[in-house]
């Protein structure tokens, strides 16, 4: 599967000629009811196959261009209108997985291939030959390639009397050009400045009698090279920039345009100058519609304000907007229109800062604490990781991202300093939240370029009351320093305030436990891993133990070197000045409001900033009397107080807070003496609740909670069962330690809404089963939620791949059989085309299968069995010699298969196999399938006894035996194979409950569910090891160990044997000697001893009713309850039943169908429960002896 990525800027480059023939005009708008439509993907891969595959069902020819290169795919947009054919493009070594996969839907006859072999290799093109008929046009360079793509295009009838011609050195101009050319039928040429490179065109049009018409500025070609174009040759001049060119063409050939219907691109200049795919692509859909294409700058430049007024004169009808919000922001189709295309939460852009700073923005405002999980990030690959502040060997991998106060802004700085010029692809994963945590934003991976040439600068400087300043630098600066408070001591070394030192104003070292600043702080800090002994960081908060001067002042920063204040690159900051101001305040701080939360948080507001040191001294604040234990923290610009961990203090409706005078604000002053505040706390009477459960990933499942919820219980391992698609306990997979983490915090909080559940396994099957229980909140009386199990879907980040190819070893068929076998459910439509599959003979040659071949996909999915024609073999050797199941007969090497492929085949979610992963070379079966643990399962349906049991790969129906499957030593009366489950049938017996043979005493009178129960969830299963039952590979099939039922759900029935009318297992012995009576009833399975009370059933001898006094479990572990009438305790049980039990009397033993009598508990934590049957209900009557 294509995952999200785009290169420099969301795609930025090549979409508008994949696009060439495949949007269709839509119904005609008033312009103040347009509604921009706005195409774009994950990457510029899945982008084409999708617009492809979306527009096409079939097409009998299709192009093929790199992605990684733009100069090809300018000449291919018209040769594509022309073939009316999609564009696909792939990378240049491998041919994507994406367009294999258009290419598998689309079926084409023939491709057409553009470019030379350093744009789309040999290898792809020799691959492709075995499938399409193959046009290569190509040539050393992109001119010798266009005038390739030109000759074809006069072979396919295009006329070549008029041709435009367009600089070719870069591709801003082609952009506007290429839609102009395709709406009046013309070839685009392409030329420079060079007679060299231009002579190819200029030899086409002498040659075809053409008449040119330039495009561009004598500075992209000269007068010289338009005159080689012959005398008729005529130019069309463009502006100053790209933007100016686009509207002076769109200006000049505006005749040859319908303006009901444009098209919006980005062709903002980049480093390099390859930031406008989507462009490209609009070009080619813009041309095919006869249609304007017009390019936008960044938001708020001269070049997009003309662009939207060229826009809205024209008064289109209908607007495409090409490319994501990274690159034609909502902002600019607002101006446009006044709407916006997409509220979806995404990525807008990812860029780098300098050579170790990445910059992050979101559409959106997003989570602070899962926007600042480093994890959430990946660079190069490789997951980003949190540094500890104490941390002395720094990893390459650590980094601190920071959101910015926009809350749509995150700064990444790494550890690593990157090399100048170094392309990497930086992830942002999906497990950052949206501010209010109701989505989680996709996952987008773009390249970008790390490239530093300038010395960092000063951004910013403030003053927040009169004792902090804060400093911000334009992008991360290095000091070298053993700690933070050297680190900052170097910096201040380098600072004045008015021409006097830093440290002349009392600046506060103090630090916290683990060596980090307690007041100043580094902000976005820490240990560069690639320079050993120093920091990073872009911004300085400097706490002051004294008031800094009132009134404006001057910042001086001067002296930096290679140690301090110089950047990643080596570039120091140049010597500056900058003004502050500092503010005067001297009334008392005042309370502005109260807030409190029953989850036991107290928000405290001020009507200013508050002071870093005593605002957050734990001993200045008490709630109703008592001090809090957790030191506060300052939020919103310090203005706010956050307490914490009170909800033991507080108390409903009405509470006080007391604010020591100790505590000042900003400037100095101190709170009133006697400071107490009335507020009130409304009691939460509302159970949480689960939002939602997901797959984030392959390995981790994301539960969303509707509130707050204690996080020692959301984060408890105990309080969650998750089952696979087989219905397997799964939760061992759940690690016990970290298994379970709140998004963004590295320990676990007092509260939280999100958990994220890790895996040790992938989330590889269609769907999974979780339950939820004890999750409470954390109110003054905590709200428990209700049991909450749900079956959600599995991960669509797993790719699908090929685990096995095996030949199956059947003297039926041999030689004929292969299976695949895959490591998740796939498509069966796909799994059952004949047409998805490859093979590879000895000789070498990769072939489509012969259409004899026979498909069997297993029941689940996830094998398929391919027997070939009798003509055919596999073939492997092992250790030399050939492989088992091989037909020796067969000696043709065309006929001798020795590989299997599924290219076409997709996994349940569509996405095809990708290249490297869907087949292999055939081989001998593996081990064998063996039970999966935790999947046996044991239940009733109607009086049958049925056990399902899952193996790790599917079983082979074909070679089904039952009676080879016992469990508690009694064999299967049948058997039904699913996939990788089994279900084995033991058939009901009218000797199992109630008989006149079965003697419940004597084990080998046992019905054959009798003896399985008897032996309750200790019954094991066992397969007999002769090899009949084998699985897909044609292994055979084990148990691999001891294997006894995890779900017992087998329910207790009462057995009542039969000796010539009379009852001989249940029984009411009379011992008068020790004033007892014991009344025995016989269950056919184990019973949980805590689960029986005296009163479940009712004893009636002689009319009188009489109640049991206790109950003996000694003996319920073999079934047996025994139900106790005596005198001790005052007990009356015994004399009533004496005095009842008269000659010739019975005693009727009826069970109450209130009793909740159940089995022990299984293995997954669960009772199963005695259900009294009408027979039941009518009573067991016996004598007492």
């Amino acid at each position: 599967m294509s995952k999200k990525s785009t290169k420099a800027l969301a795609s930025a480059t090549l979409m508008s000629l994949v696009l060439t023939t495949a949007l269709s005009a839509g119904p005609v708008k008033a312009a103040s009811q347009v509604q921009p439509t706005r195409v774009s993907g994950g990457d510029r891969y899945a982008t084409a196959a999708k617009v492809a595959t979306t527009n096409w069902t079939t097409s009998d020819s299709v192009v093929l261009v790199s992605g990684e290169g733009y100069a090809d795919a300018v000449s291919a947009s018209a040769l594509a209108k022309k073939l009316n054919a999609p564009i696909l493009l792939t990378t240049s070594d491998t041919l994507s997985s994406d367009a294999q996969s258009a290419l598998n839907t689309l079926k084409p006859k023939n491709v057409y291939v553009i470019g030379g072999t350093a744009s789309i290799s040999q290898s792809i093109r020799d691959g492709l030959k075995a499938n399409y008929t193959l046009t290569e046009l190509g040539g050393q360079n992109r001119y010798e390639t266009n005038i390739a793509v030109a000759k074809q295009l006069v072979t396919l009838g295009v006329s070549p009397s008029n041709v435009m011609v367009v600089g070719g050195q870069g591709f801003a101009d082609a952009l506007s050009v290429a839609p102009v050319a395709a709406a009046k039928g013309q070839i685009l040429l392409l030329a420079n400045n060079d007679q060299a490179s231009s002579q190819g065109a200029i030899d086409f049009v002498k040659d075809n009698k053409s008449t040119a018409t330039i495009v561009g500025t004598a500075n992209v070609i000269s007068d010289a090279i338009k005159n080689a174009f012959g005398s008729t040759a005529t130019r069309v001049n463009g502006g100053s920039s790209r933007f100016d060119t686009n509207l002076a063409v769109l200006k000049a050939f505006s005749s040859d345009l319908k303006a009901d219907k444009l098209y919006v691109a980005n062709a903002s200049a980049a480093d390099p100058d390859n930031l406008y795919a989507d462009a490209l692509v609009a070009s080619a859909v813009a041309g095919k519609y006869t249609a304007p294409l017009v390019l936008v700058d960044k938001d708020g430049t001269n070049a997009t304000n003309n662009a939207v007024a060229y826009i809205k004169s024209e008064n289109a009808k209908e607007i495409d907007v090409i490319g994501g919000t990274s690159v034609v922001p909502d902002s600019i189709i607002s101006e446009i229109t006044g709407q916006t295309s997409n509220t979806d939460p995404e990525v807008s852009s990812i860029s780098s800062i300098g050579l170790n700073q990445i910059k992050v923005v979101f559409n959106q405002e997003v989570d602070q604490d899962t926007a600042e999980d480093v994890t959430n990030y990946k660079v190069d690959g490789s997951t980003l990781t949190a540094q500890g502040v104490q941390s002395t060997t720094p990893s390459d991998t650590d980094a601190k991202a920071t959101l910015q106060s926009d809350n749509k802004s995150v700064l990444i700085t790494l550890a690593k300093k990157e090399k100048q010029n170094d392309s990497v692809d930086v992830t942002v994963k999906k497990g950052i939240l949206t501010a209010d945590k109701s989505n989680s934003v996709p996952e987008l991976t773009q390249t970008i370029t790390f490239a530093d040439t300038t010395a960092p600068t000063l951004s910013s400087v403030s003053a927040r009351g009169n004792n902090k300043l804060d400093v911000v630098f334009s992008k991360p600066i290095k000091v070298k320093a053993a700690n933070q408070r050297e680190a900052l001591q170097q910096i201040a070394s380098k600072l004045k305030i008015n021409d006097k030192n830093l440290s002349s104003f009392g600046i506060n070292y103090d630090l916290n436990s683990d060596t980090s600043l307690e007041y100043s702080a580094l902000d976005d800090s820490l240990k560069a891993s690639t320079e050993a002994g120093y920091y990073y960081t872009d911004e300085v908060e400097v706490y002051f133990d004294t008031a800094l001067p009132t009134g404006n002042n001057t910042l001086k920063v001067s002296d930096a070197d290679d140690y301090v204040l110089s950047d990643a690159a080596g570039f120091p900051i140049a010597d500056t000045t900058q003004n502050f101001t500092v503010d005067t305040l001297s009334s008392a701080p005042k309370i502005t409001s109260i807030k409190a939360e029953d989850s036991g948080k107290v928000f405290v507001n001020f009507d200013r900033p508050m002071d870093s040191k005593t605002a957050t001294e734990a001993g200045n604040f008490k709630i109703n009397g008592t001090v809090i234990s957790n030191a506060p923290e300052l939020k919103q610009g310090d203005t706010q107080v956050k307490i914490t961990g009170v909800s033991g203090l507080l108390n409903k409706n009405s509470n006080t807070i007391y604010i020591s005078d100790k505590v000042e604000d900003a400037y100095g002053n101190k709170v009133a003496e006697d400071t107490n505040q009335a507020f009130t706390l409304d009691e939460d009477t509302t159970k949480p609740t689960v939002n939602s459960v997901s797959a984030l990933d392959d390995t981790t499942i994301r539960v969303k909670y509707s509130k707050d919820v204690d996080a020692s219980y959301a984060t408890n391992v105990s309080n969650y069962k998750l089952k696979d698609g087989d219905g397997t306990d799964i939760t061992s997979e759940i690690p016990s330690t970290n298994g379970i983490t709140v998004p963004g915090k590295t320990t676990i909080p007092t509260t939280t809404d999100v958990v994220d559940i890790h895996l040790n396994t992938k989330l590889t099957d269609a769907q999974y089963t979780i339950t939820i229980k004890n999750i409470e909140d954390t109110a003054t009386t905590p709200n428990v939620m209700d049991d909450y199990t749900k079956t959600f879907d599995g991960s669509s980040d797993v790719n699908a791949e090929v685990t096995g190819v095996y030949g199956v070893n059947d003297t039926d068929n041999l030689g004929r059989k292969i299976t695949l076998v895959f490591n998740k459910a796939m498509d069966s439509s796909t799994l059952n085309n004949i047409s998805s599959y490859q093979f590879k003979n000895v000789k070498g040659d990769t072939k489509t299968l012969p259409s004899g071949a026979d498909i069997s996909p297993s029941s689940d999915n996830k094998s398929v069995t391919i027997k070939l024609p009798t003509s055919y073999t596999y073939y492997y050797t092992t250790n030399g010699n050939v492989g088992a199941g091989v037909n020796s007969k067969i000696t043709s090497t065309d006929n001798q298969v020795t590989a299997l492929y599924a290219p076409g085949v997709k996994d349940a979610n569509g996405n095809t196999l990708e290249v490297g992963s869907y087949g292999g070379d055939v081989q001998a079966p593996g081990t064998g399938a063996t039970v999966k643990a935790n999947s046996l399962k044991v239940y009733y349906v109607n009086d049958d006894l049925k056990a399902d049991v899952s193996f790790n790969t599917p079983v082979d129906a074909d070679t089904m035996d039952a009676s080879k499957f016992q469990l508690g030593g009694q064999a299967a009366d049948s058997a039904y194979v699913d996939g990788n489950k089994v279900t084995l049938t033991f058939k009901s017996n009218n000797d199992d409950t109630n008989n006149g043979t079965t003697d419940f005493t004597d084990p080998t009178k046992f019905t054959k569910i009798n003896t399985i129960k008897k032996l309750g969830e200790n019954a094991p299963l066992t397969i007999t090891n002769d090899g009949t039952v084998k699985d897909v590979t044609g292994a055979p099939v084990t148990t691999g160990g001891t294997v006894t039922p995890y779900f017992y759900d087998a329910a207790p029935r009462t057995v009542i044997t039969k000796n010539g009318g009379t009852v001989t297992d249940w029984s009411a012995a009379i011992d008068s000697t020790n004033s007892k009576v014991d009344v025995s009833v016989q269950f056919d399975t184990p019973i949980e001893a805590s689960s029986v009370q005296p009163s479940d059933f009712t004893f009636s001898i002689g009319g009188t009713t009489i109640d049991a006094d206790d109950v003996d479990t000694s003996n319920a572990a073999n079934g047996v309850v025994t139900f106790v009438f005596d005198k001790i305790n005052n007990h009356s049980g015994y004399d009533k039943f004496i005095s009842a039990n008269t000659p010739g009397s019975t005693l009727k033993i009826t069970p109450k169908t209130s009793s909740k009598i159940s089995t022990p508990k299984d293995g997954n934590g669960d009772y199963t429960y005695y259900v009294p049957t009408d027979d039941d209900l009518k009573g067991v009557t016996i004598t007492a002896h």
